[in-house]
C-alpha cells in the first residue's frame, strides 16, 4: 500500500479529492521543480488554436495525423493519407513547423511528436493539443516532454472519468525547468539525431521489403477490397466457411503470386516448427518473469518495446507460451495481425501470451522469417483464416496450412541483413533520445 500525507488547505487549493492526484512521486516532482528556476509552459509557448477543415476539398487527398500514428518511444510521426470527403469530424487541428503536438485524451502513453518541415501545414486530431514554442528551443520542450517529470505532471492532472483526458489549462500550467541555451542546442541535436536514425531505419526497413517483393517476383500488391464477386458451392463446401469476406478475390491473388514464384510454396506446418511449448508461471509463485503481451510489440516496426517483470503467482492465465531468442511470435488476433516480432536476448526463456504463435525454422534466417510473416503475402492469409464473431482469431487448426515459399537461405541474406541493420539504427535513435532525457532529468 501507498499512502501520502497532505494539509487540508492543498485540497482546497487544488479542488482535487482523488487520492491518485496526490500520489508521493507525484509531489515529490512538483516539489523538485519549483525548488528549480522554472517557468509555466504558456509563459515560453501558447496553445494553438489554428484549424484547417478538409471536407471543404472533398476530392483532394490530405495528410493527417492521428493519436495512433506517434511513435510512443521516439515520437517519430507515421501520416495517414485521406480524401477530404472522408476526413474524421476530429481531423480539425492545424500543424506548422516545430509545433509540438501532445495527447490530451492518454497523456500517459506517451504520444507527443514534434512537427517535422516536411509536415509543414497538414492535419492533426483534436486529440492533440498543438504548442507553439516561443521564448524555449522547441526540441528542448519536445524532450522535456517525454522526461519522467512532465509525464507525472500530465497523469496526474489527467481527470478521472470514462474517458481521462488532461485540458489544455492544465497542459498550459506545466512547469518547464529554465536550462541555459547552450544545453538546450545540445538536446536539440541529439533529438535530431534520433530522428535521423529512425528515418534511416525505415528506408532499411522499406529496402527489405522491396528485394522480399522482387525476390517473390512482383513489385506491387494490388489487393484491393471488392465489392462484388463469386464463390462456387464446392469452394464454399471444402472448408464450410459461410462468411463473405472468406472468398474475397485479393486472397487468390497471394496464392497465385505464390503459385507464378520462382519458388516452390509449401505448407507452413512442413516447413516451419510451430512451438508447441507452455509453462506455467503460478507453478514457481516467487519466481519472476518477464510477460510479453501483444500491446507490446509495436506494430509498424515489430519491436518488443516493452514488457510486464511479474511474479509467478501474478501472471495471467494467458501468460503461458515458452519463448527463445529469434523466436518469431506472431499474433493470432484479428485486430492485432501486424503484431509480429522477433524475441530479443533479454527475453530468452522467457514467456508470452497464448495470443501468439511461436515458430522457427533451420530453414529460415530468423530476421527474414519476421519479415516474411509482417509482408502482405501472409498477413492476407492470416487475415482470411480468422474465426468468430467477438474474438476474432486464427484458429490453430488452420495455421499450418498457410502457404509460405520455401527459398534457400543463400538468398535470404542480404534482405536479413537490411532488417538487423534497420532494428540496429533505431536501437541507436533510442538510445539518442535517452540521452537527451537523460540530460535533462540529471
Amino acid at each position: 500500500m501507498v499512502t501520502s500525507t497532505i494539509n487540508f488547505n492543498q485540497i482546497v487549493e487544488k479542488f482535487r479529492f482523488d487520492a491518485e492526484y496526490y500520489r508521493p512521486e507525484f509531489l515529490e516532482t512538483e516539489n523538485l521543480l519549483r525548488k528549480t528556476r522554472h517557468n509555466f509552459l504558456f509563459e515560453i509557448a501558447k496553445i494553438s488554436k489554428a484549424r484547417k477543415n478538409p471536407t471543404r476539398t472533398p476530392e483532394v487527398e490530405f495528410q493527417y495525423i492521428d493519436i495512433s500514428n506517434i511513435d510512443l518511444i521516439l515520437g517519430a510521426i507515421d501520416t495517414q493519407n485521406i480524401k477530404g470527403f472522408l476526413a474524421p469530424s476530429r481531423a480539425r487541428k492545424l500543424v506548422r513547423k516545430d509545433d509540438i503536438i501532445i495527447s490530451t485524451v492518454r497523456p500517459n502513453r506517451n504520444a507527443i511528436a514534434i512537427i517535422p518541415e516536411e509536415l509543414d501545414g497538414i492535419v492533426c486530431s483534436t486529440g492533440f493539443s498543438v504548442i507553439k514554442a516561443e521564448k524555449v528551443n522547441p526540441y528542448f520542450l519536445f524532450a522535456f516532454l517525454k522526461t519522467k517529470f512532465a509525464i507525472h505532471q500530465l497523469i496526474r492532472q489527467t481527470m478521472a472519468s470514462m474517458y481521462p483526458a488532461v485540458s489544455e489549462e492544465d497542459i498550459a500550467d506545466i512547469i518547464v525547468p529554465v536550462v541555459p541555451d547552450k544545453i538546450q542546442k545540445e538536446i536539440e541535436g541529439l533529438v535530431k539525431q534520433a530522428h535521423q536514425k529512425k528515418k534511416s531505419a525505415d528506408e532499411k526497413y522499406e529496402e527489405a521489403e522491396e528485394n522480399l517483393y522482387e525476390l517473390l517476383g512482383y513489385k506491387e500488391l494490388d489487393l484491393k477490397f471488392e465489392e462484388s464477386f463469386e464463390a462456387k458451392a464446392g469452394e464454399v463446401f471444402s472448408v464450410m466457411r459461410f462468411d463473405s469476406e472468406y472468398y474475397q478475390p485479393k486472397y487468390k491473388k497471394i496464392i497465385e503470386i505464390l503459385n507464378k514464384s520462382s519458388f516452390k510454396a509449401g505448407k507452413l506446418e512442413k516447413v516451419i516448427k510451430i512451438s508447441a511449448k507452455k509453462i506455467n508461471p503460478r507453478a514457481n509463485p516467487t519466481k519472476k518473469i518477464k510477460y510479453v503481451e501483444l500491446a507490446d510489440i509495436n506494430p509498424s516496426t515489430g519491436e518488443i518495446e516493452s514488457f510486464n517483470e511479474l511474479y509467478g503467482y501474478e501472471a495471467p492465465s494467458r501468460a503461458r507460451m515458452a519463448i527463445k531468442v529469434d523466436d518469431v511470435v506472431v499474433a493470432s488476433l484479428a485486430g492485432s495481425l501486424d503484431n509480429i516480432g522477433i524475441v530479443p536476448k533479454e527475453l530468452d526463456g522467457e514467456v508470452a501470451s497464448t495470443g501468439f504463435f511461436v515458430v522457427k525454422s533451420e530453414n529460415y534466417i530468423s530476421e527474414f522469417l519476421f519479415l516474411l510473416f509482417r509482408s502482405e503475402i501472409l498477413k492476407k492469409q492470416l487475415e482470411q483464416k480468422t474465426a468468430g464473431a467477438i474474438m476474432a482469431a486464427v484458429p490453430k487448426s488452420v495455421f499450418g496450412d498457410l502457404l509460405v515459399p520455401v527459398i534457400p537461405k543463400p538468398k535470404q541474406e542480404k534482405i536479413a541483413d537490411l532488417v538487423k541493420q534497420s532494428f540496429a539504427l533505431r536501437k541507436e535513435a533510442r538510445q539518442l533520445l535517452d540521452e537527451a532525457t537523460e540530460k535533462i532529468e540529471i
